[in-house]
């Protein structure tokens, strides 16, 4: 996926609806700032901030800075167990929290405005509620319990945790990321993979995208807690 650049001819007078198109993810940078990218995809970038009082310079700055890159996976096994909980947490853990509160948003628009005359939508958006009620609480638990405990193994520091062996806090944790991959699967059931219908307006379209590009970081999370952070705790505690 191309990442939106300075040099794209005037930024400014790109119509915001051919921005979305484009790159679904410009979606979630209109919608922080407040930016109607559906019935207002005709607008170009200027016109829109103007009319919702929104910094066009901030807004395009946002835009160019859109990226997917990241380091390697050898990079990410090679690195230091306090340092890869970093990059969990100012990674996976940042971006579930800056995407959840967009996936709320958009699937309820869905409801609100196709809800009556598309039955699927509405347990859609309450898979997707149920789903961010039980990861935002998941990360909490690692970030206050599970976490601090691997530094202090890690740090040679004696753990004084009312939960017992560090696997026990693993297991839970594993268990949770089961639940959460077994929502995408009903979720993945409900959308047809994702695949939004011909009729499906540009909200419903980047609903979907998102949650596509949701799935994936989540899975990539997964696998860095599941296969490299949690190995590594359980060999520290051997």
């Amino acid at each position: 996926m191309s990442t939106i650049s300075q040099s794209d001819l005037k930024l400014s007078q790109q119509r915001v609806g051919k921005l979305v198109a484009d790159d679904f993810r410009a979606a979630h940078v209109f919608s922080q700032f407040d930016i109607d990218f559906c019935c207002g995809g005709g607008r170009s970038l200027a016109s829109a901030c103007n009319k919702s009082a929104a910094d066009l310079a901030e807004v395009e700055a946002a835009l160019v800075a859109i990226d997917t890159s990241g380091p390697k996976e050898d990079t990410l096994n090679q690195l230091a167990i306090d340092k890869l909980i970093d990059y969990i947490e100012d990674t996976h853990h940042t971006y579930v929290r800056e995407k959840a509160p967009l996936l709320l948003e958009y699937s309820q628009k869905m409801v609100r405005a196709h809800g009556e005359n598309h039955p699927e939508i509405k347990p859609f958006a309450g898979l997707v509620q149920a789903l961010i009620a039980d990861l935002v609480p998941h990360l909490m638990k690692e970030e206050k319990i599970l976490f601090p405990a691997i530094r202090a193994m890690a740090a040679g520091e004696t753990v004084d945790a009312c939960f017992g062996h560090i696997g026990n806090p693993i297991n839970a944790m594993e268990h949770e990321h089961d639940e959460a991959i077994q929502m995408f699967e009903k979720l993945h059931e409900l959308t047809n993979h994702f695949q939004p219908p011909e009729h499906a307006c540009t909200t419903w379209r980047v609903c979907y995208a998102t949650l596509a590009e949701f799935e994936a970081d989540l899975k990539q999370h997964i696998h860095l807690e599941n296969n490299i952070l949690f190995p590594k705790a359980l060999a520290q505690s051997a």
